[in-house]
């Protein structure tokens, strides 16, 4: 105990003014296990487990566009690419593809300012272009917004927020450092260094395009494409897991802003911020080039030699994604609808009893047992259950962590913190709930639970709970989309209807949320 008290006054929040809390990655979790011990505030577990499992994936990078990862990968063989031009030549410098025609033809009528088409190029991956993925949504070049701030960290060594639309400049000084390492392109739009290396053409088509853009101006964005949404581009495809295949990430090689024995300055910018505000700016000169160098290393042409993972990292993060998602999810609405009268809590509060005594049964130790006679608030009994729980995902890891990467010991960190917080709060509110014999019937003659206050602990901790995963599963469109209706995270310059043409692209830019919109094209 005397341990965990340490740690827990270590751990205490201070006045925003003058402090903030520092991550200690060298302390040892797993020797305390107290169930009213939570993360530290600027823990990046959650971070790092949320950025990890949206790799590749389009509706969490559309909420949260300013990226922190950097992933070496490839584009294999057979790959087909797109690219909409005002003439029919193949492109003699870096420029940008599309997986989809439909966003290439969309993009295509920003070549032509009359009636006579554009010129639509369809390429064909020869062999695996060697590319470097970089998370969030840099395909929206806002001012202010941070979306592009790693690229700038790679192209030019610091973040230039000025140069947001300075696009050719980037992609060009992008290429000049990747070539040293033997990089045909970027990933998040697809940018492509030298398209005589690894690609061959398959058609050049002279084709009919309804759209025609003006030229950009972010005041009056939303009015740029009056006719073009979502639809149009079949976004949906890869919105959910495993997101767009078309791109093989090295998870073994991944770097992290979020890694903060890489970028420790960065827990200073991000105290006290949600995280649509995070972003790289701020980073210090030094810990720019340890990144850098970090990156450059997993560049390195041995690299590129040895591509086999241990362990298939992707499908981890998912299986806990899968586990908890739509349990929690469950608790939350069931402790979200009582009507505060007695009958309805104790229905409330045994279904959520049942529903953690599901997920905890594999740890239900026969040796944890409670000791009290009558009800009591002391729950020290459950610690037991809450490690069988925390320590048995990812459980085999542990056997192989001497010859892992220090990505995949990053991932694996981040795994089992994350695990271990959601066992600590289940644990938490099922051993609350043994205490006070809520499975049995609340009626009893003479017996008075304290059911507000139980009610009012579980919500409050399952609430603190999601928001601190924050997963992408559950940010949907509620009550459910129509079927001539699909739910779309607006993006600029998109219109959302029924909203304000000259503010909307603002408030999707600070916040964007999910709404309905109809499927067909009009």
């Amino acid at each position: 105990m005397f341990s965990a008290l340490l740690l827990l006054l270590g751990w205490l929040t201070v006045t925003r003014t003058a402090q903030f809390i520092a991550q200690q990655p060298e302390i040892d979790l797993d020797s305390t296990w107290d169930l009213d011990l939570a993360p530290s505030p600027n823990d990046t577990a959650n971070l790092v487990f949320n950025s990890v499992h949206s790799l590749s994936m389009g509706w969490p990078n559309r909420r949260y566009r300013n990226g922190h990862t950097v992933v070496p990968g490839i584009i294999p063989a057979g790959t087909s690419l797109y690219h909409g031009r005002g003439d029919p030549m193949v492109p003699a410098t870096p420029e940008w593809t599309a997986f989809d025609f439909e966003l290439s033809t969309l993009y295509c009528g920003l070549f032509t300012t009359d009636d006579t088409g554009c010129w639509h190029l369809t390429l064909v991956v020869e062999r695996p272009l060697n590319i470097v993925y970089f998370d969030g949504y840099s395909g929206l070049k806002l001012p202010g917004s941070g979306t592009l701030d790693s690229q700038d960290v790679l192209a030019w060594g610091r973040v230039m927020p000025d140069r947001y639309s300075d696009e050719p400049r980037r992609i060009k000084d992008l290429c000049k450092w990747g070539n040293n390492f033997g990089i045909d392109g970027f990933v998040s739009e697809v940018m492509i260094c030298d398209f005589s290396a690894g690609l061959k053409v398959s058609s050049m088509l002279h084709i009919n395009v309804p759209y025609h853009p003006t030229s950009p101006n972010y005041s009056s964005y939303s009015t740029r494409y009056p006719n073009i949404r979502a639809p149009d581009m079949e976004l949906g495809r890869i919105d959910e897991y495993p997101g767009e295949t078309r791109v093989q990430l090295h998870l073994h090689r991944l770097v992290s802003f979020y890694d903060f024995s890489l970028a420790p300055s960065l827990v200073r910018q991000r105290f006290g911020q949600n995280r649509l505000q995070h972003r790289i700016l701020g980073i210090i000169p030094s810990e720019i080039e340890n990144v850098k160098s970090r990156v450059e290393k997993e560049l390195a042409p041995e690299k590129w030699m040895k591509l086999d993972q241990s362990f298939d990292w992707s499908s981890l993060f998912h299986n806990i994604v899968q586990r908890y998602a739509s349990r929690l999810e469950l608790i939350r609405f069931d402790l979200n609808s009582t009507d505060g009268s007695f009958e309805s809590l104790s229905s409330t509060i045994r279904a959520t009893f049942l529903q953690l005594r599901g997920i905890l049964q594999p740890y239900d130790l026969l040796t944890a047992r409670a000791t009290i006679e009558h009800f009591s608030d002391d729950i020290s009994w459950a610690t037991a259950v809450y490690e069988a729980c925390a320590t048995a995902y990812p459980g085999s890891a542990s056997t192989f962590t001497p010859t892992f990467t220090p990505s995949e010991k990053l991932m694996l960190s981040a795994l089992r913190a994350t695990n271990r917080e959601i066992c600590r709060t289940i644990t938490k509110m099922w051993a609350d709930g043994v205490n006070h014999r809520v499975e049995t019937s609340l009626k009893i003659s003479g017996i008075n639970r304290p059911l507000k206050a139980i009610y009012d602990r579980w919500k409050q901790d399952v609430d603190a709970l999601m928001l601190w995963l924050d997963w992408s599963i559950w940010l949907k469109c509620n009550p459910t989309c129509n079927t001539d209706e699909m739910c779309y995270l607006p993006m600029s310059p998109y219109l959302v209807p029924g909203a304000d043409p000259t503010e909307d692209w603002i408030s999707q830019a600070r916040d964007p949320q999910p709404t309905c919109i109809p499927r067909h094209s009009r």
